[in-house]
C-alpha cells in the first residue's frame, strides 16, 4: 500500500484525511498495562532473607525493571539461585556516578548475584548488549522493555546469567 503526499506547493485535489481527535489518548490508554509494585532490596527490613527462599536459595518474589513506572517483568519466582561471587565493573568509573542503579562493590570484592541458567530462555524479559569492545566474551544485561542496564552480565555464548541483587527490584 501506498499514500501519495502532496507538496506543499500544490493545491489539495481531495478533501485531506485528518487525525481524529483524542486517537492518541486512545492508543496510549489501550497501550498500557498496569505496573507492578517493585521494591529495591535496600527497602526491605531485613535485605536479602526477605527475598530469598531459605530452604532453595532462589528468588521469592519476582524480578522486576527496578525503573519506575517500568515495572517489567524479568523472571519469575524460583528462577534464580543465589550467588555469592567477585563484582566486576559492568560500567565505566564516570558513568556509575550518573547511574540510577545500586552501585556495584569494586572488582574483586565479595558480591551477591542470582544465577539463572541454563539459558537465556528462563527469562521473562531481558535484553542483551553487543559484545563489549573491551571484552568481546561478555554482554551486558538490560530491562528489555525500557532499556536499563546493566542489570547484569554474561558470556557470549554461555549458559549462566548473573544479575546483580542490589540492580533489580522485587515484586512486593
Amino acid at each position: 500500500m501506498r499514500k501519495l503526499l502532496p507538496s506543499p506547493s500544490a493545491a489539495p485535489t481531495a478533501p485531506q484525511s485528518q487525525v481524529p481527535a483524542g486517537l492518541w489518548e486512545a492508543l496510549q490508554a489501550s497501550s498500557s498495562r498496569p505496573r507492578p509494585a517493585s521494591q529495591l532490596l535496600p527497602s526491605f527490613p531485613n535485605g536479602l532473607a526477605d527475598v530469598l527462599s531459605p530452604e532453595t536459595n532462589t528468588n521469592k518474589p519476582d524480578l522486576l525493571c527496578p525503573r519506575p513506572g517500568c515495572g517489567s517483568l524479568i523472571l519469575k519466582s524460583g528462577a534464580a539461585t543465589l550467588q555469592e561471587r567477585s563484582s566486576i565493573l559492568l560500567e565505566p568509573p564516570e558513568y556509575q556516578s550518573r547511574s540510577p542503579l545500586a552501585p556495584l562493590p569494586p572488582p574483586g570484592t565479595p558480591a551477591h548475584w542470582w544465577l539463572v541458567t541454563p539459558s537465556p530462555m528462563a527469562f521473562e524479559n531481558i535484553g542483551f548488549s553487543k559484545p563489549l569492545t573491551d571484552n568481546p566474551r561478555m554482554k551486558l544485561l538490560a530491562c528489555a522493555e525500557c532499556d536499563l542496564g546493566p542489570l547484569g552480565w554474561c558470556e557470549q555464548g554461555g549458559r549462566e546469567f548473573w544479575l546483580a541483587v542490589g540492580r533489580v527490584g522485587y515484586r512486593v
